[in-house]
């Protein structure tokens, strides 16, 4: 959704507040696309710091539908996503450094849902458990670990000591 924010931008100390609800269906990243489940309506404020410069803040709450990253089970990600960006009109003069003030703007206006887009990218887990002490699945027959042991071998060899259980192996009387 565009937000003209043309007389916020330029009334000096302007205030103004927006209650809107996120119109994001899902989150698309390279790991995949994670549906909506639940959202909340919530609410922005913009205030005027100079002229062409405005402060975007404002607290979203989000729920996606995601996969345990050790065991495949179905489990919610839920992000309580505080916002708080500076954002510039195109008349603004701003430096090689300030360019990401210009990022979710189109002319005067805020598009939010690209806002919000980047603000879950920003806030998105690097891993999504289902569980703190999650065990995985078994990496010889896939069983979940978490609902008990399988019984399967999985001792691994140190691949550094690869050459000394050769010789070993090469020695011993058949």
């Amino acid at each position: 959704m565009l937000i003209n924010l043309s007389d916020v931008f330029n009334s000096s100390g302007k205030i103004s507040t927006l209650e809107t609800s996120p119109e994001i269906a899902s989150y698309d990243s390279g790991f995949g696309e994670f549906p909506v489940t639940s959202s909340e309506k919530y609410v922005l404020k913009f205030q005027n710091l100079e002229k062409g410069k405005i402060n975007v803040s404002g607290n979203v709450k989000l729920s996606f539908e995601g996969q345990c990253d050790r065991c495949l089970k179905s489990t919610p990600v839920n992000l309580d996503i505080q916002i708080d960006r500076e954002v510039a009109s195109p008349d603004f003069a701003a430096g090689e450094e300030e360019e990401e003030l210009f990022d979710y703007m189109e002319g005067y206006s805020l598009d939010t849902e690209a806002l919000l887009q980047g603000e879950i990218t920003v806030n998105w887990p690097v891993k999504i458990l289902c569980r703190e002490d999650c065990k995985g699945l078994c990496p010889v027959c896939g069983h979940d670990l978490n609902e008990g042991d399988c019984g399967c071998d999985t001792f691994v060899p140190d691949p550094r000591m690869a050459a000394i259980f050769d010789k070993l192996e090469s020695t011993k009387e058949v």
